[in-house]
């Protein structure tokens, strides 16, 4: 090709060099003037404020759902109904050991993080705690279930695991005390992080502890 030669760019004789193709070029030929260029844009993408009001309804069910069990297996909440004894044989019948520090983890676990996960506060850190919580009891009762083919026991590990995965994954939403914190305009490498933490501290506890 000759200097000069007009060139062919995506099937346009003359371009990128062709005003009448590329009017917005700035040059001897162009129309207009460097000036006349339009600024570079991105997309912003805004979520709806149901997305976090959604959000919001999922950390108060999680949060309060954790409190409680937390709560039932540390203080046998409410008493007199034999909670801590039950969360006890639960864990003893599943194979793990030692069951008294297990058990004690567990509640505090429980505690904590259905606190910060309510609150909204270092909320996909907490709920990386119920992914883990999640994983060690789907991962226990999961073969009961198959072999009476009865989803029952699983139902409710599953739910929960379900709901901490999205608080980890998606964040905790603008109504919550993480908005606009540096962790929060981070979500994405923030909650990839969690859940790799989340679902490797269960396998752990499941593999190791029974």
């Amino acid at each position: 090709m000759r200097v000069g030669e007009p060139v062919s760019v995506m099937g346009f004789e003359g371009a990128p060099h062709d005003t009448a193709v590329f009017p917005w070029r700035a040059g001897e030929d162009a129309l207009g003037s460097a000036a006349d260029e339009p600024f570079p844009t991105r997309a912003v993408l805004v979520r709806p404020w149901g997305a976090d009001a959604g959000l919001l309804l999922v950390r108060v069910v999680l949060g309060l759902t954790a409190l409680f069990r937390g709560a039932r297996a540390l203080f046998d909440l409410p008493r007199g109904h034999g909670g801590a004894d039950a969360v006890a044989t639960v864990v003893a019948g599943h194979g793990f050991t030692p069951v008294v520090p297990l058990v004690t983890a567990y509640g505090w676990a429980l505690l904590a993080a259905g606190v910060l996960v309510g609150l909204g506060v270092f909320a996909s850190f907490a709920a990386s705690a119920l992914v883990a919580i999640g994983v060690v009891a789907l991962g226990a009762g999961l073969p009961g279930a198959w072999s009476a083919l009865d989803v029952g026991p699983v139902a409710g590990p599953l739910h929960g695991l379900v709901l901490a995965c999205v608080v980890v994954l998606v964040g905790p939403g603008r109504f919550s005390g993480d908005a606009d914190r540096a962790w929060f305009r981070a979500q994405t490498p923030v909650g990839v992080t969690c859940m790799i933490i989340g679902v490797g501290t269960g396998l752990t506890v499941l593999f190791a502890f029974r």
